[in-house]
């Protein structure tokens, strides 16, 4: 059932209407299309706050000067199996896109491709990036940070130093494949500023204050000074957050060579990819074997009193995927209230919805 507040929108429309805003906005159609595509992918995939929510942020930025639609890609470094680019602040769906079809373009001779790009402007959900590589039976990492950002603590500190550092795996398998994103915190930052503006108390006491003591109130991170985010695995088994949060750091900013000592501003993100190619392992056919072997182990565990299914990563995502594909994509009453302004701005009426 569509929530209340909401309406569906046929993919094409949205697309349409997408094109126009960052088209207006000054970006150009083939840097325009791969951000549209990623943000359609998000709202598809249910992860809302990556889609056209994130619209409105992204022309913002863009009129402020903090994404530049024309910047060129600035190659530091390549070597057949690895290259290194500096982004300049260019959209980073279309970034992402280019450097997409490079590592595909090498893979098939070199079985592992590694890729950093430091400067991009923000990039979406992971998520969306792994489908068109595991769709080739590719193993792939994905990760990404921004160095103006802090708000994590490390584990039994009370300032922040990291920030919620994603990091996504795509896992083939002869089935749906495994779509692994995730936060090295207890959550994303967005999650938190969502509590705070419905004046909601957290669960669990998943932040600290200023002063390093817990509590469930998200306000503390806009208090001055600001509060800080738990690591994955809260107060007690934080070092595991702690660890992977540290990992994505070394391999989105420092390989790349431009992370938090520049002390840059909140606008760039520094990215992580790597593919590989099981074929020049011990082969595809042998590695789809065991992860097919291992999703049916998984499947058929006992389930627990209280659980109802075993669900691997990824499989709610796609489901929806499916499901709003054919439907129409569902727009909560928040994300069109974001938009609203911008129909304005450009003179650029708002689709029309389906009828419920």
């Amino acid at each position: 059932m569509m929530p209340a507040n909401s309406k569906r929108f046929t993919l094409c429309s949205l697309e349409r209407f997408s094109l126009a805003l960052l088209m207006r906005a000054g970006v150009p159609e083939e840097r325009a299309l791969p951000m549209t595509q990623r943000m359609l992918d998000a709202d598809l995939l249910g992860h809302s706050t990556h889609g056209l929510w994130f619209m409105s942020a992204y022309l913002e930025r863009i009129a402020a000067g903090q994404i530049s639609p024309q910047a060129e890609l600035q190659v530091i470094h390549d070597q057949p199996n690895a290259f290194a680019w500096h982004a300049h602040r260019a959209p980073g769906a279309w970034v992402m896109h280019i450097a997409t079809e490079e590592l595909l373009r090498r893979v098939g001779s070199h079985g592992v491709v590694s890729a950093t790009i430091a400067d991009c402007s923000h990039i979406g959900c992971l998520q969306t990036y792994l489908l068109p590589l595991v769709e080739k039976n590719l193993l792939v990492t994905l990760c990404a940070t921004n160095p103006g950002v802090r708000s994590v603590a490390p584990f039994g500190g009370s300032d922040s130093v990291l920030t919620t550092n994603p990091v996504a795996w795509g896992i083939p398998t002869r089935g749906a494949p495994i779509l692994i994103d995730q936060c090295t915190s207890v959550a994303s930052n967005t999650f938190f500023k969502s509590f705070a503006a419905k004046k909601h108390m957290l669960p669990e006491a998943w932040l600290l204050d200023s002063t390093g003591q817990p509590t469930h109130d998200p306000a503390v991170l806009q208090h001055t000074p600001p509060g800080s985010i738990l690591p994955l695995g809260g107060l007690q088994l934080g070092y595991k957050g702690f660890g992977l949060g540290l990992m994505v750091e070394a391999f989105s900013l420092a390989l790349g060579g431009s992370g938090r000592r520049q002390e840059p501003d909140m606008y760039g993100q520094g990215v992580f990819i790597q593919v590989i190619d099981p074929d020049c392992f011990a082969g595809r056919e042998a590695f789809l074997d065991e992860m097919d072997y291992l999703v049916a182990s998984c499947k058929a565990s006992r389930l627990r009193p209280d659980s109802k299914e075993i669900r691997l990563p990824g499989e709610r995502a796609l489901a929806e995927r499916e499901q709003q594909w054919v439907q129409g994509i569902t727009l909560n009453e928040e994300v069109l209230s974001r938009l609203h302004p911008w129909t304005e701005h450009f003179d650029l009426p708002f689709p029309e919805s389906l009828p419920h």
